[in-house]
């Protein structure tokens, strides 16, 4: 059992994954770019791999709006098109992955965590779940936050039906708690989350609905929809804290109000329109 001692005042509101990078959308920046990367800029070449992945992606959303939809006569071309889009942007597919393998080459841990996105999806190639989840693997020992979160999550879920499964990783909480405790010290709201559930849980870690509690309010605060309803769960519960029906209505709301399916169900629950 691995204890959660995350220090919940000092975790960061700043989270790694909401930075928006800061991309070429002319020739000339995309050319500074470029020359930097060439240069041998770690930095500089993950974001010419980042460039062409967001190529990629806007080329298959253009050509998918281009495909007539809506008559049973024209669902073929759009049937085909979900099924194999990946290789409609092959060539930008393959250049964002020259570009992330050449900056994790330089360790750049953003750039390991895309290349394996890459190979474990199969975007623009066949997929290679293995090396896909080698390469996170190698992402999250080098600090990168979604690589972190990526692998607690396939350790918290598991991944396969039997070791015969390609990529089969096997339940197993106490690594879910292991990554998802670093993805947490960066920010990561729903790493917070799932720590709740495995500490309310006892999955991997020790029972505490104590602990629980403060997770779900730590990453509540960091806008966690699920957090906002399980922290309402532990006010009218008295999970981890006193009962107060007053809060729980209050979590309840604010989470129905961002969409929340179980908090509104909550509220039909308790009589609350």
């Amino acid at each position: 059992m691995l204890p959660i001692t995350l220090n919940l005042e000092k975790v960061p509101f700043c989270m790694e994954a909401s930075v928006e990078l800061d991309l070429p959308e002319d020739e000339g920046a995309l050319a500074a770019l470029l020359s930097r990367a060439n240069g041998g800029e770690t930095e500089a070449q993950y974001l010419m791999g980042a460039f062409y992945e967001r190529e990629a992606e806007r080329k298959i959303a253009y050509i998918r709006d281009q495909i007539p939809s809506g008559s049973p006569n024209l669902r073929a071309p759009l049937n085909i098109f979900e099924r194999d889009n990946r290789g409609i942007a092959q060539d930008e597919w393959n250049e964002a992955r020259l570009w992330y393998e050449k900056a994790s080459k330089g360790g750049h841990a953003d750039a390991l965590y895309a290349l394996s996105c890459i190979y474990s999806q199969g975007l623009g190639m066949r997929a290679h779940l293995e090396k896909g989840r080698a390469l996170l693997a190698e992402a999250a020992e080098r600090g990168s936050l979604l690589a972190q979160y990526d692998l607690g999550m396939l350790y918290f879920h598991g991944y396969g039906m039997s070791d015969e499964t390609t990529g089969y990783i096997k339940q197993n909480y106490e690594e879910a708690v292991r990554w998802l405790h670093m993805a947490a010290a960066q920010g990561d709201a729903l790493a917070l989350y799932y720590l709740g559930v495995c500490a309310e849980a006892g999955n991997g870690t020790e029972k505490s609905a104590e602990k629980a509690f403060s997770l779900y309010r730590a990453s509540a605060e960091r806008d966690c929809l699920w957090a906002k309803t399980a922290l309402g769960r532990c006010y009218e519960e008295g999970i981890g804290t006193e009962k107060d029906l007053e809060q729980a209505i209050l979590r309840y709301e604010r989470a129905a109000d961002d969409g929340d399916a179980d908090a509104a169900e909550a509220l039909e629950r308790l009589g609350i329109e």
